[in-house]
């Protein structure tokens, strides 16, 4: 039996939660938490997630996009899903460019992020409809 597993790294613990919930509800087995830059390359390398749900601030010595461009440097096969809210062009090119496979922003509803995490398993790139919009 495969086992599902997420990493979710996220500052803010009440969001972090909510990610958790959600990536349980969809049947991941394993949902680790980072709340800090620091150790996540380490920690998302060692477990090998199905999917990351990466925020772009970070407390500690990187960002998310730094981070994600150092983890799928070691493993392209890591997807990453970039949850922010952040807007800005830059960051979303950026993020596709390293080798992230979606960008929802966290005005995004939950069922959008459902959707980018059934696309992201299935081997599609996802960009949420607010980013389509803007």
């Amino acid at each position: 039996m495969n086992i599902m597993k997420a990493v979710v790294v996220e500052d803010f613990k009440l969001i972090a939660t909510i990610w958790e919930t959600l990536l349980k509800d969809l049947g991941f087995d394993e949902v680790h938490v980072f709340h800090h830059a620091d150790g996540v390359k380490e920690g998302i390398l060692d477990i090998k997630p199905d999917i990351v749900f990466m925020d772009v601030n970070l407390p500690g010595s990187m960002n998310g996009l730094d981070i994600t461009e150092e983890v799928i440097k070691e493993n392209p096969d890591i997807k990453v899903m970039m949850l922010t809210i952040h807007t800005d062009p830059s960051y979303i090119q950026r993020a596709f460019a390293i080798g992230a496979k979606g960008f929802v922003t966290k005005n995004s509803p939950i069922s959008e992020i459902k959707d980018a995490v059934k696309a992201i398993l299935e081997g599609k790139t996802y960009m949420c409809k607010e980013i389509g919009e803007i």
